[in-house]
C-alpha cells in the first residue's frame, strides 16, 4: 500500500475564491521532496465569515504536515481550527499583521485569555514585518517571543503604466487604510501652494479642504502612478501599536520618491531618516507642513532623497530577496524546529530567539 505524499496547505485572502497544486515560491524546496500542494485563495469577507469558509476546511487542515497562512483573522481561523480538529500540522503565518482596526482584544482580562489560547495557541511560527510588531502580538495575544521571525515585506513594481491624471499643482499623495491620520495630512495642508491626493478604499468621513482630492478604490497601477509623479508619498500614522503603511513605503521607494513618514518603530526597520524621508512625530500638523514645505522649495533635495531610496529599495526590498529569506526561514524552522529572527548585516548567521519591541 501506497502511503499518501505529505501535504502543504497555503491559505490566503483574494478577490475570488482560487485554488492550486502549484507551490508559493518560498515552499518549493518542499516539492522536491516530494509533498503535494493545496494553495487555496479565499474571497475577502467579514471575520466571521473567513472562519466560516476555514471551518468547511478542517478535514483537510486535520491531514496536513504543514499549514501556512497570511493575514492576522485568517491566522487566528486557522489556529482555531486545527486546535479543535486535533490535527498535528505546523502552522506558520508568513505576515502576521492587523489589516484594519478590528482585533480579537476585549476589555475582559478572562475573554483574552480563552481567545487568546483557542485562536493564537496553534500558531508555531509568525513572520513579521518590522520588529516591534513581534512585541506587539507577543503582549497583547500571548504568543511566545521565539516564535518570531522578522522579515521586511518587499517586492518588484508591476510593469505597466497607469491612467491616473494629477492635480494641476504640486502635490502630496496618502494612500491606504490602515492606521491613516487622513486629518492631519488635511490641516498641513491647507494653505499650501500644493494639493494633496488621498486613496483609499472608503471617502474620509470629514469635509475635505478645496485643496485635497479624494479618490476611492482606484487600480492598483494608478496607486503607483500617483506616488511616482508626487512631490512625496505621505504616510501617517494615528498610532504606534501595528504596523502600517509597509507596500506603500516600498513601492514609493522602488518609485524613487521621498517621502513624508510618521516617527513610529513599526516603519522604521524599512529606510534612513533623513536620508530617504523625512519622519514627523504622530499627529504633528506643524510638522507636516514643515516637511512638505521643505521639499516643495527644494526639488533637488526630493529627487536625491528619492534616488537614494530607490538604491536603497533595489538592494533590500525585492521579491527574489524576500522570497529566499522567507525559504531559509521555513526550511531551518521545519526541519530543526529553531526559528531565526533576523539576517544578520556582516553575513553572520542570523540571531535567534532575540524578538525585541
Amino acid at each position: 500500500m501506497t502511503r499518501p505524499k505529505k501535504l502543504v496547505v497555503c491559505l490566503s485572502l483574494a478577490d475570488r475564491a482560487t485554488t492550486s497544486r502549484d507551490f508559493p515560491e518560498p515552499l518549493r524546496f518542499l516539492e522536491e521532496r516530494g509533498y503535494e500542494c493545496r494553495d487555496i485563495g479565499l474571497p475577502w469577507s467579514h471575520p466571521a465569515g473567513r472562519l466560516a469558509r476555514v471551518l468547511r476546511l478542517a478535514p483537510l487542515l486535520r491531514r496536513a504536515d504543514l499549514v501556512i497562512t497570511t493575514e492576522y483573522f485568517l491566522a487566528a481561523s486557522v489556529s482555531a481550527v486545527l486546535r479543535l480538529s486535533g490535527s498535528r500540522a505546523k502552522h506558520a503565518v508568513l505576515g502576521l499583521n492587523i489589516s484594519s482596526n478590528r482585533t480579537l482584544r476585549t476589555r475582559a482580562n478572562w475573554l483574552n485569555r480563552a481567545i487568546n489560547g483557542l485562536f493564537f495557541g496553534r500558531i508555531d511560527m509568525a513572520v513579521v514585518a518590522s520588529k516591534p510588531e513581534a512585541g506587539i502580538f507577543s503582549r497583547v495575544h500571548a504568543i511566545p517571543r521565539e516564535r518570531f521571525a522578522f522579515v521586511h515585506w518587499a517586492y518588484d513594481l508591476p510593469e505597466g503604466k497607469g491612467a491616473f491624471v494629477p492635480p494641476e499643482r504640486p502635490y502630496f499623495c496618502l494612500i491606504g487604510r490602515n492606521n491613516r491620520d487622513q486629518r492631519t495630512f488635511c490641516r498641513a495642508l491647507e494653505g499650501l501652494p500644493a494639493d494633496g491626493v488621498i486613496v483609499s478604499h472608503t471617502a474620509p468621513d470629514f469635509a475635505l479642504p478645496s485643496n485635497v482630492h479624494s479618490l476611492v478604490e482606484i487600480p492598483y497601477s494608478d496607486c503607483i502612478d500617483c506616488i511616482r509623479q508626487a512631490v512625496a508619498n505621505v504616510i501617517l500614522v494615528q498610532d504606534a501599536e501595528r504596523g502600517a503603511g509597509h507596500i506603500t513605503m516600498v513601492t514609493a521607494m522602488h518609485c524613487a520618491r521621498p517621502q513624508i513618514i510618521s516617527h513610529v518603530d513599526t516603519a522604521l526597520d524599512y529606510f534612513i531618516p533623513g536620508e530617504h524621508a523625512l519622519t514627523v512625530p504622530v499627529a504633528d500638523m506643524g510638522a507636516v507642513r514643515e516637511a512638505m514645505q521643505t521639499l516643495l522649495n527644494d526639488p533637488a533635495l526630493a529627487d536625491r532623497m528619492g534616488q537614494a531610496a530607490a538604491a536603497h529599495a533595489a538592494q533590500r526590498l525585492t521579491h527574489a530577496r524576500r522570497t529566499e529569506i522567507l525559504q531559509d526561514r521555513i526550511r531551518t524552522w521545519y526541519d530543526t524546529g529553531r526559528i531565526d529572527w533576523e539576517e544578520r548585516e556582516d553575513g553572520q548567521p542570523p540571531e535567534t530567539g532575540t524578538a525585541t519591541g
